[in-house]
């Protein structure tokens, strides 16, 4: 048996820019979207078995939802960057203003170890 990574037509299917669908996608209003996927839909179930309409609506539900979680995950992980960022930024200005309160108390020393010197 052939592996499917081996398949021509699976490696064609493969590199195409999805990119470039997802894109295409993304300019349709919200009427056009629903009225394109039901389509396809009722073009493309007639032409299989019950048994194929039931494996490739899973399969697209299934493909669906990892991308759903995909993206879900990266929002998450991206928020969270940002919170830390946003928090090391503050501890970050939090110890500058530390150290620049430590600074004029060790000029301020100088000068009074200077003064008692003096006198």
């Amino acid at each position: 048996m052939k592996n499917s990574y081996d398949n021509k037509a699976f490696n064609e299917f493969m590199s195409q820019d999805f990119g470039a669908l997802a894109n295409w996608i993304n300019t349709l209003n919200p009427y056009e979207f629903v009225s394109i996927a039901t389509l396809l839909g009722m073009a493309i179930a007639p032409a299989l078995s019950i048994n194929q309409q039931n494996s490739l609506g899973n399969f697209f539900e299934q493909m669906g939802q990892t991308i759903l979680t995909i993206s879900a995950q990266s929002q998450t992980v991206k928020h969270k960057m940002k919170q830390n960022s946003f928090v090391s930024k503050n501890e970050i200005t939090d110890v500058e203003d530390e150290i620049n309160k430590i600074k004029d108390e060790l000029i301020q020393l100088r000068k009074d170890a200077l003064m008692n010197d003096n006198v």
